[in-house]
C-alpha cells in the first residue's frame, strides 16, 4: 500500500509538470506527505576556465552578454526543466549573469500550437525551448527558429562532445543537442526477476507478455518514434513486428512520467518506451525499476534546445544556451536530472540502475528525425500499426 501511494504521488508530481505546466516536487512515502518548500541545494559552482578563452573577435560576444544583461530576462518553453531542476537552473543562471529565466513547462505539441498562434499574431513570447528532435524539427519547419551555434564560445571546442551535437541539423545548426536519452524497455524488479526479462525485441511477441506491457501514446508523444525508427532503419524490427506488437494488448499512457509511475506501482510489469532522463529520476527516488537492454539494439535520441526567431530577448537566449552547453550548465542540469552529460569533461550523474553500455546503440539521425516529424504529424498509427 505504501509503495502504491509513493509511486502514485511521484507519477503525478512529474506528469503534472509536463501536462499542466508546473511540477510539484516529489515526496517520500510517509504520512502525512510533505511538499518541499525549497529547491535542493545547488552543486558547488565549478570552474569555467575550460571553456575556450575569448579572443579579439569575441568583442562581439562581450556585446551580446552586455545586451543580455540589459534585457534582464528570458522565457523558456520547456519539456525538461521541471520542478527543482528548473528552479536550480534558473537560480544558477541568474547568479551567474543576473538574468531571470521564466520557465513554462508542457508538452512539445502544445508549444508548437502556441508558437503557431504567436507567429500569426506577430508576437513571439518565448526566447528558447528545450525539447525532443521531432518537435524542434517542426518548429524549424515552421520558420520559428534561428541558427546561433556559430556565435557561442562554449561550442568552439569540438573535442569535448560525446557525440555530434548537430547530428539532426548538421547544415543550419538551429537545433543543438544538450543531452542524449537512452530508449529501452524497463521492468518492475518486484515482479520480473533477473533473467526473466525479454532478451531481444522478438521476445516481446511471446504470448506470456500479452496484456503486460505499456507504452506512451504515440498520438501525443514522439517517444515511440524515437525508439522504433532507428530499429527499423537497421532492420532489427520491421513493420510486421510492430503490427504484431500492437496485438499484444498494449496499455497506453498519456506521457512518459505517468508511464514510469504506473511501472513503479506494478500496474504492468514492463514498459516499452522507457526514457533514461525520466526513468532515472524515479530510480533515484527508490522506484523498483531498471532498464532491460535488449541485445539486438537500443536507441539513443537527442534532447535539444533551440532559439526562436524574433524572440523578445534574443541576446539573453544566446547567453543562456551558451551557459547550458558549458561545464557549469551541464553540471547543474546533469545532477538535477540524474543524467549523463553531453560533455566528456562533466560527471555522469545517471542513476546506476538506469545506465548501461549499449551493446548496439543506434542514434537517431537527421533522416530518422525528418521521418519521425512526418509520421507524427500524420498520426503515425495509420501507417505503422495498420489503423
Amino acid at each position: 500500500m505504501k509503495n502504491t501511494i509513493m509511486w502514485s504521488k511521484l507519477s503525478i508530481s512529474i506528469s503534472v509538470s509536463i501536462l499542466l505546466l508546473l511540477l510539484a516536487a516529489c515526496t517520500p512515502a510517509s504520512a502525512p506527505p510533505a511538499t518541499p518548500t525549497q529547491a535542493a541545494p545547488l552543486p558547488t559552482p565549478i570552474p569555467t576556465s575550460n571553456i575556450p578563452s575569448l579572443t579579439p573577435q569575441d568583442d562581439a560576444w562581450a556585446k551580446v552578454v552586455a545586451a543580455a544583461k540589459k534585457e534582464g530576462k528570458l522565457t523558456s518553453y520547456s519539456f525538461n526543466f521541471t520542478g527543482d531542476i528548473g528552479v536550480n537552473i534558473s537560480r544558477a543562471f541568474k547568479e551567474r549573469y543576473g538574468i531571470q529565466v521564466d520557465i513554462i513547462t508542457g508538452r512539445g505539441a502544445e508549444f508548437i500550437q502556441r508558437l503557431q498562434t504567436e507567429k500569426r499574431t506577430g508576437q513571439i513570447l518565448a526566447d528558447v525551448s528545450d525539447n525532443n528532435g521531432v518537435n524542434a524539427g517542426i518548429m524549424k519547419q515552421e520558420g520559428l527558429t534561428v541558427g546561433i551555434a556559430g556565435e557561442l564560445p562554449a561550442l568552439r571546442d569540438n573535442n569535448v562532445w560525446v557525440a555530434d551535437i548537430y547530428g539532426i541539423d548538421p547544415q543550419d545548426k538551429h537545433i543543438i543537442t544538450f543531452n542524449f536519452n537512452n530508449y529501452s524497455p524497463y521492468v518492475n524488479t518486484n515482479i520480473i526477476k533477473p533473467g526473466e526479462e525479454p532478451k531481444v525485441w522478438k521476445d516481446l511477441l511471446d504470448p506470456k507478455w500479452k496484456g503486460k506491457m505499456m507504452a506512451v501514446n504515440p498520438t501525443t508523444s514522439a517517444g515511440l518514434l524515437n525508439l522504433f525508427l532507428p530499429l527499423l532503419r537497421e532492420k532489427v524490427i520491421d513493420e510486421e513486428f510492430l503490427k504484431a506488437l500492437y496485438k499484444q494488448d498494449l496499455r497506453f499512457s498519456s506521457a512518459t512520467p505517468e508511464e514510469a509511475g504506473m511501472l513503479a506501482r506494478g500496474e504492468r510489469p514492463l514498459s516499452l518506451s522507457g526514457i533514461s532522463v525520466v526513468y532515472s529520476q524515479f530510480i533515484t527516488q527508490g522506484a523498483p525499476i531498471r532498464a532491460a537492454e535488449l541485445s539486438d539494439g537500443t536507441a539513443m535520441a537527442p534532447v535539444v534546445v533551440v532559439a526562436f526567431k524574433e524572440a523578445p530577448h534574443p541576446n539573453a537566449a544566446r547567453v543562456f544556451i551558451n551557459w547550458l552547453m558549458s561545464p557549469e550548465g551541464q553540471t547543474i542540469w546533469g545532477k538535477g536530472a540524474s543524467v549523463a552529460s553531453v560533455r566528456k569533461d562533466v560527471t555522469n550523474f545517471l542513476a546506476p540502475a538506469a545506465q548501461f553500455i549499449p551493446k548496439r546503440p543506434m542514434i537517431l539521425t537527421k533522416e530518422d528525425n525528418l521521418e519521425a516529424t512526418k509520421l507524427f504529424q500524420q498520426q503515425w498509427l495509420n501507417k505503422l500499426w495498420g489503423r
